[in-house]
């Protein structure tokens, strides 16, 4: 009877719940600078005086649900949407990129999504944006279902530069977002689905709109997705994209016989229809594979997850992968041509970029490696300026380690030289750069501290240019017993820029970590930095000119606490 009891007793599930961490966080930011008050200005203050965060983030489980929050905010951080010395509103808070809140409840397959988001659905559609709104994801049996609405851009009143704010506010319209895929899914074996993505702008968002470029724009982008695995070592991945996308809705609808993109938008003058083309194939073996990539941006092709990115161009790209000598070397290497100005709207011929690159690393011994890489980008307008550019940059990074009984030995070294040749109007010029870098790490088999060592060296050389950079640091982290932690480090930094004397720098950073209670923990940190102008400053940009070498004194100390449930 007690045997049974006591099996009963372990298969009891509780149905409540909570995992997950919270905790509170303090930033203190001091600047003082010699001379001071400094006219003209030579420094700013980087960050606020003072500045509290709050992070809360659990994970709830209520029998068959699962609810996961993020929460990580400041009530102190405003932005460009509540002016100055005024309060922020609900809205204005919770949609404050510095601020996210975001809640993803799950029963069973089905998934609700609430607050702030990064939804990437595929390459050609949502992107890497944040947006804050509401969403469901479905996925019964193989059925793929996901439907979001949200704020990808808040509002921002265009302010006119002014003193004390001479830049001014560039200022944004408010862009709503409706995102959707549908498809058929076996994990790690297929998905195939369309994605659509809507993104407007609301022209009356803002009280002063922003001025030309920032235009009110619509977009609209249907895509096909099908990527596979075989089980044989093939990988498929096709994705066919079309988008419709107005770049300014201030300009008048389109008139017949121009097309119109119903039911997708309304087309305006200023309205375009685009296609997108990915494609990529590769067959992987036990110590190989080799692949193929194709890309087709049309010059009218825009989507609003991803806002920079570049179209009119075509590329193609073979890629490979091998180990060899008993597997003691592998080489990763590609090869490819970019075709740019398709459409020739940026000039009378298109133009060609190489792009290259292969990187070998070779296992000699236990206690010896090489790693060897090799990039080369090239860029080719044919037209009568006669613009060329080639980028070329060779790496070396030989690494040794020995032991003994009592501690290990690290020296890793690297050395990287960059070449940069432009050519305009049949002028070439010439833009070098050489690092190098040493690294020595011991480590103490019979003891709780880890230091480190470091020295690089920069050389810039271009027309007018002549920059030298040498720092060195040390690191330094020490387990004083199981619940308390300390690390340090120093760094010192010589910069010259010929003909001027140096600017030297000097940064040191201290704290700890206890363990004040099972879950409970205090994190604490406080950060120094010396910075002495040489020459180049006052002599080369600032009126009037000092007569003696600016220099500033900055510090940041951060504390929190942080507990674990």
């Amino acid at each position: 009877m007690l045997l049974a009891f006591k099996a009963n007793a372990q298969e009891k599930k509780y149905a409540f719940s909570i995992k997950g961490d919270m905790g509170i966080w303090y930033e203190g930011y001091g600047l003082d600078k010699n001379p001071s008050p400094a006219v003209p200005d030579f420094y700013s203050a980087r960050k606020p005086w003072n500045l509290v965060r709050y992070s809360f983030n659990p994970t709830f489980s209520i029998g068959k649900w699962e609810i996961p929050m993020n929460f990580n905010f400041s009530p102190m951080i405003t932005n460009f949407i509540t002016p100055a010395g005024t309060k922020q509103n609900v809205w204005q808070f919770l949609t404050n990129p510095a601020n996210n809140f975001g809640l993803r409840p799950k029963i069973g397959t089905t998934e609700f999504l609430l607050g702030t988001q990064t939804l990437k659905y595929s390459d050609l559609s949502t992107g890497d944006l944040g947006v804050f709104g509401y969403g469901v994801n479905l996925s019964p049996g193989k059925f793929r279902i996901k439907l979001f609405k949200g704020v990808s851009q808040s509002p921002v009143n265009y302010e006119a530069p002014t003193l004390p704010n001479p830049a001014g506010v560039i200022g944004a319209y408010q862009r709503n977002q409706w995102m959707a895929q549908i498809g058929l899914e076996k994990e790690g074996s297929y998905f195939t689905g369309f994605n659509f993505v809507k993104s407007i702008d609301k022209r009356n968002s803002v009280t002063s709109p922003p001025l030309t470029p920032i235009d009110p724009q619509e977009n609209m982008v249907v895509t096909f997705l099908t990527t596979a695995n075989s089980e044989n070592g093939w990988k498929y991945h096709i994705e066919l994209g079309q988008s419709f996308h107005t770049l300014n809705l201030n300009t008048p609808l389109s008139s017949v016989p121009v097309e119109d993109f119903k039911p997708f938008i309304n087309a305006h003058t200023s309205s375009s229809m685009d296609h997108a083309v990915l494609l990529s194939l590769a067959k992987k073996g036990q110590d190989w594979e080799i692949g193929t990539k194709f890309k087709y941006f049309g010059a009218g092709y825009f989507t609003a997850g991803y806002p920079f990115m570049n179209n009119d161009l075509i590329d193609y790209l073979i890629d490979a992968r091998f180990n060899a000598w008993k597997k003691k070397v592998n080489v990763v290497a590609s090869v490819g041509e970019r075709f740019g100005n398709l459409s020739l709207t940026s000039g009378p011929d298109k133009t060609r970029q190489i792009i290259a690159n292969v990187n070998v690393f070779t296992q000699f011994s236990d206690k010896l490696s090489l790693n060897m890489s090799f990039n080369n980008f090239g860029y080719d307008a044919p037209d009568l300026s006669g613009y060329k550019s080639v980028s070329n940059e060779l790496s070396v990074n030989p690494s040794y380690t020995w032991s003994n009984t009592k501690m290990s030995h690290l020296i890793s070294a690297t050395y990287t030289q960059s070449t940069y040749d432009e050519t305009i109007v049949f002028v070439t010029t010439h833009n070098n750069t050489q690092t190098a870098l040493l690294l020595y790490v011991p480590t103490f088999f019979e003891k709780k501290i880890s230091p480190d060592f470091s020295l690089m060296w920069f050389k810039n050389t271009a027309p007018a240019i002549d920059l030298s950079l040498f720092t060195a640091s040390s690191g330094l982290k020490w387990k004083v017993n199981q619940k308390f932690n300390l690390k340090g480090q120093v760094q010192y930094n010589l910069t010259t820029m010929k003909p001027f004397t140096a600017n030297k720098n000097l940064l040191a950073t201290a704290g700890y970590e206890w363990e004040i209670y099972k879950k409970l923990s205090w994190q604490f940190s406080l950060t120094a930095n010396v910075f002495k102008f040489g020459t180049e400053l006052p002599g080369n940009s600032l009126i009037p000119i000092y007569s003696g070498n600016p220099q500033y004194f900055e510090t940041t100390m951060r504390t929190g606490l942080r507990y674990k449930f």
